[in-house]
């Protein structure tokens, strides 16, 4: 192609025809300009959809992650329950006045267990690192950076260290009254009265 072009660049200087020369060497600038700009275009077009497949791989993956942290919190609000359900049962053994009966001891030995909330974040923490102006939805986008950078950390700060606080308070307490049975989740008061 080169050679074709270099060939008719030639025989219009041999001819001396320097008007229609320049009229072929403005076209031939034209022509590369146009490809130039084509070879632009198709690069832009490349790089927006890999901004979308890279969009379209995180928003799965935030969905992947917000799935199993979904799952995570039922499992551990469940555990949660069941151990205030079983607490619940020395307070009723207290407010009826009751003696002691063995089966107090699983709930004597839930004191001081808590299953916290852990949100699984490794998607989110990919995407800020990438920029979060990568999701180009931005009610989407205000939505995860909301649920991640203020609900969460709610959770965790506000809530979950409340609790924890709340079960270090309890440990000296604990330690002094009740000791563990032969298994963990056992335990029994040193003076249920």
């Amino acid at each position: 192609m080169i050679k074709f072009f270099r060939r008719i660049r030639q025989k219009l200087l041999s001819e001396g025809n320097t008007g229609r020369y320049l009229k072929y060497a403005i076209g031939e600038i034209l022509l590369v300009v146009i490809g130039i700009l084509i070879a632009l275009q198709i690069n832009n077009w490349n790089e927006k959809r890999k901004l979308k497949n890279e969009e379209f791989r995180l928003l799965n993956e935030l969905k992947s992650n917000l799935e199993v942290t979904l799952i995570n919190f039922q499992n551990d609000t469940l555990l949660n329950t069941e151990n205030i359900f079983e607490l619940r049962k020395i307070e009723r053994y207290i407010e009826e006045d009751l003696p002691y009966d063995p089966e107090l001891d699983q709930a004597f030995g839930l004191f001081g267990q808590w299953q916290s909330p852990y949100p699984i974040t490794t998607a989110f923490s990919t995407l800020k690192t990438k920029g979060l102006d990568l999701i180009s939805n931005k009610p989407l986008r205000n939505k995860i950076a909301t649920l991640y950078d203020f609900e969460f950390v709610v959770l965790y700060n506000d809530y979950d260290k409340g609790e924890w606080g709340i079960i270090q308070n309890s440990n000296v307490f604990l330690n002094k009254h009740i000791r563990p049975k032969n298994s963990k989740q056992t335990a029994q008061p040193n003076d249920f009265e």
